[in-house]
């Protein structure tokens, strides 16, 4: 029997609605349920929300952590993943749904590889309103070798997807502090010693919104990413060359009109 953890945090603005079908995909649905769940409350919630929490720890192994007041993503899944009881540790956003045999798949090939990586991921199956209206799935490289390959410049992992060695990520110091790459910045740093792969299925369908590439456009992502890359580059994750080919082709793009964004992001990353 393997014994594993899932990581959420949750803050006030979320949809409880949407939380509530997160928490039954990853516990009610599940062929191969957790041990525990680890929420970490990222300052005071709505009522709403805390309902549905309370609700869903009568029925399911919960461990609530609450913070006094919003510490950001990265600090929040820090506090809960030194609380995670077990070594292997997955990772769920609190809008999406995981398919019903997602931790069973993962666990299964981690169990045989264990020792050669730390991370294991998979594509995702992005929708906005109801499973399966957008038709579109995001994919990631698969293989180690891919991985590392494209690691320089893109994300190799879709977040909510995530399992990973509590031990690992600890060693390499954690979620850190960086708005909007917590979990890239991650990455970064654990694959400079490690190996990730990611399962070709999807086993995690995306909540995306109605505005998603709003969301990654402005002045404001154009500071953060070239913050993310300039730190990547300080710490020798990535060469001059790549940080000048990443300003150019992962920069100046947060600039660009909404139209020409979207067509990036559905033409390069999606299919």
């Amino acid at each position: 029997m393997i014994y594993f953890s899932v990581l959420l945090s949750v803050y006030k603005l979320e949809n409880p609605i949407f939380l509530k079908a997160s928490l039954d995909s990853i516990w009610i649905n599940q062929s191969l349920k957790p041990a525990e769940i680890i929420i970490v409350k990222d300052g005071p919630l709505t009522s709403e929300l805390d309902s549905v929490i309370s609700d869903f720890d009568k029925i399911a192994p919960l461990k609530i952590i609450t913070l006094s007041e919003n510490k950001g993503l990265g600090n929040a899944l820090n506090i809960g993943l030194n609380k995670c009881s077990n070594e292997i540790v997955f990772r769920m956003d609190t809008d999406d749904i995981s398919v019903s045999s997602r931790f069973e798949e993962q666990i299964k090939f981690f169990d045989k590889k264990r020792d050669k990586i730390a991370i294991i991921g998979s594509n995702i199956e992005e929708f906005n309103i109801k499973l399966y209206d957008l038709s579109r799935t995001r994919s990631v490289p698969i293989s180690s070798t891919q991985i590392n390959k494209l690691k320089f410049y893109r994300n190799p992992f879709n977040h909510m997807t995530v399992g990973f060695l509590k031990s690992v990520i600890l060693a390499k110091g954690g979620y850190k502090h960086m708005p909007g790459y917590e979990d890239y910045y991650l990455w970064m740093r654990v694959l400079k010693d490690y190996e990730g792969i990611n399962l070709s299925k999807c086993l995690v369908n995306a909540r995306v919104g109605n505005d998603m590439i709003k969301r990654r456009q402005g002045f404001v992502f154009f500071e953060n990413e070239l913050r993310f890359q300039r730190q990547l580059l300080l710490e020798g994750l990535i060469s001059l060359p790549t940080f000048v080919n990443n300003f150019f082709l992962r920069g100046l793009p947060r600039l660009f009109p909404k139209q020409i964004l979207g067509f990036i992001y559905n033409k390069f990353l999606r299919k």
